[in-house]
Order: C-alpha cells, then sequence, then structure tokens
C-alpha cells in the first residue's frame, strides 16, 4: 500500500509538460556539479543538445534558461553558453562554517557519510577503479612534494569513493561540502612548519583506505576512512 502510494507520488512529479525540461536540466546541472563541464567551458551547441537527449530546440532552450536563471552559466549572442559557477546557490546545501563546533560538527558527519561511502566503494570497485584511486593519491603526494595546491586534488579523491559507492546522494551530498571542504584543506596548508608531516600522514590514510578497497574488505575500509577523518581533524586543531 505504502509502496503504491509513493509510487503514485513520484509518477505525479515527473510527469506534465515540464517533465523534459527538467530531465534536461538536472542532466547538464549534474555535469557542471560534477566536473564534466568546467568553469569557463562552453557547453554544448543547442542541436548538439537535442540530439544528445533527444529532445526538441524548446525544451533545450528552457533547460538553458533555468541554468542562467540559477546563476550557472551566461550566454552570449553568436557565441554559445559558457559555464560560470560549479553550483547553483539554492541548492548549495549547508551553511559555511561559523564556529569551532561547526568544524567539530563538520568532521563528525564526515566520519558518517564518508565511512559508509568507503565500505561501499569496498563492495563494488572494480580493478580499473583501484588504478584510478590510486593515481589520485599519487597525484595529491605530488602536488604535496612541489608545495602545490593540493585541496583541490585531495577532494577529488574523495569525490571519487563517492562515486563508487554507485549513490547520488552520497555523491551529492560530498559534493556540496567542497566550500567547507577547500576552507578547512586551507587551512591545515597554511601550517607551513607541519606541512611536510603532516602531508605524508595524509597520504598514509588515503593508501590505507584505496588498500582495504582493493582487498574488498568493507570494515576495513571503513575503519580506514574513519581513521583519516579522525587525523585530519587534528591537523586542524592540533597541527599533527
Amino acid at each position: 500500500m505504502v509502496s503504491d502510494l509513493l509510487s503514485e507520488l513520484i509518477d505525479q512529479q515527473s510527469s506534465g509538460p515540464d517533465r523534459l525540461e527538467s530531465h534536461v536540466y538536472k542532466q547538464l546541472l549534474d555535469k557542471i556539479r560534477f566536473g564534466t563541464y568546467s568553469l569557463g567551458e562552453k557547453l554544448p551547441s543547442e542541436n548538439d543538445l537535442c540530439e544528445e537527449h533527444g529532445v526538441s530546440r524548446p525544451v533545450v532552450r528552457a533547460a538553458l534558461a533555468k541554468l542562467r536563471d540559477s546563476g550557472l552559466i551566461v550566454s552570449r549572442r553568436g557565441a554559445g553558453s559558457f559555464v560560470t559557477r560549479g553550483s547553483p546557490t539554492e541548492q548549495s546545501g549547508f551553511s559555511s562554517l561559523s564556529s569551532i563546533d561547526d568544524i567539530t560538527c563538520y568532521f563528525h558527519f564526515r566520519r558518517t557519510i564518508e565511512g559508509d561511502c568507503a565500505e561501499m566503494a569496498a563492495r563494488r570497485a572494480s580493478p580499473s577503479d583501484i588504478r584510478r584511486l590510486r593515481e589520485m593519491v599519487d597525484e595529491v603526494q605530488r602536488r604535496l612534494d612541489n608545495d602545490g595546491e593540493s585541496v583541490e586534488a585531495d577532494f577529488k579523491f574523495h569525490i571519487c569513493l563517492a562515486e563508487l559507492s554507485d549513490s547520488r546522494f552520497m555523491l551529492e551530498t560530498i559534493d556540496m561540502l567542497r566550500p567547507h571542504w577547500i576552507f578547512v584543506g586551507s587551512f591545515v596548508r597554511s601550517l607551513g612548519m607541519t606541512r611536510v608531516r603532516t602531508g605524508k600522514r595524509m597520504t598514509s590514510e588515503h593508501q590505507a583506505i584505496v588498500e582495504a578497497i582493493a582487498a574488498n574488505d568493507p570494515l576495513a575500509a571503513r575503519k580506514a576512512m574513519i581513521k583519516h577523518v579522525d587525523g585530519s581533524e587534528r591537523r586542524v586543531f592540533k597541527g599533527q
């Protein structure tokens, strides 16, 4: 009975004249939010989008208009549409970190959600996924070795883990943490005296997560992730 009512509600929400427009908008939004279309990149032409999504030009134009209204793209006559921001303000999700308690809660939340991500990834990851994770760990370390910006590379590693969970809700939740991630990560990076030591510890923690996933050991992957988040919290509050 409950499942029938739920199915009916979903059908009602997905029907009507705006269904195709909403579908195209959601597909483009996801590609912008998760980096398929990066900041400043030109979107495919209207004709290409029509062909890709199997819809008419008015549907594509309506979806693009919605992206413009959200401030995600800007359209220039004769030039096309370009990405101007990574996510819409109305879907930014979480308010900014404004206190020590907020940062503590941020790490507590990460333990919960990312522990699940790592556990689910250990059940699903393929050999090619493992290779990709190892390449990402190496990239973070390479940037640390060259005194480069490693925060974004670190975030991409965690986004990849969320993708491997095969849950769009996990993925979208981690993506909404991006501003907090950059804020906290940049703060840790500013601790110049401890950067080398903390960088090595972070890499070791990343490697432990990947090896647990490679061993298809969900419990070990969860524990390794929680240990990593614990370490991240120590790096913020104790510089260790």
